[in-house]
């Protein structure tokens, strides 16, 4: 009957030095896992792709009033003619990311 075997009792400082390294342990993952996700909310810029994408579709279709400026609390976008072009120029002030797209060539 060996699985009846007793198996020696760890002391309490054994078991002490073990849970201390296992809550170190899940403490440096957690921190890790909280820079991801922090940085993956600080470089999500959906809202504004999507506003960009109805501004573009507007100007187009010429629904704005040109030039045309819009400040947010997280961006800036500005549409004008320049030359012979439409450009929709625009910054995001989170994460400091700025574009320019040209929207249509032959205006």
């Amino acid at each position: 009957m060996v699985v009846l075997k007793k198996i020696k009792a760890a002391t309490l400082v054994e078991t002490l030095v073990a849970s201390v390294i296992i809550v170190i342990v899940f403490l440096i993952a957690s921190m890790s896992l909280n820079n991801v996700f922090k940085g993956m909310v600080k470089s999500d810029d959906s809202a504004l792709q999507n506003r960009i994408k109805e501004l573009r579709y507007f100007a187009l279709n010429d629904q704005l009033q040109l030039p045309f400026f819009e400040e947010e609390t997280k961006w800036d976008i500005a549409i004008e003619n320049r030359k012979t072009m439409l450009t929709l120029t625009y910054t995001n002030k989170i994460n400091a990311k700025e574009g320019q797209l040209i929207l249509d060539e032959t205006r």
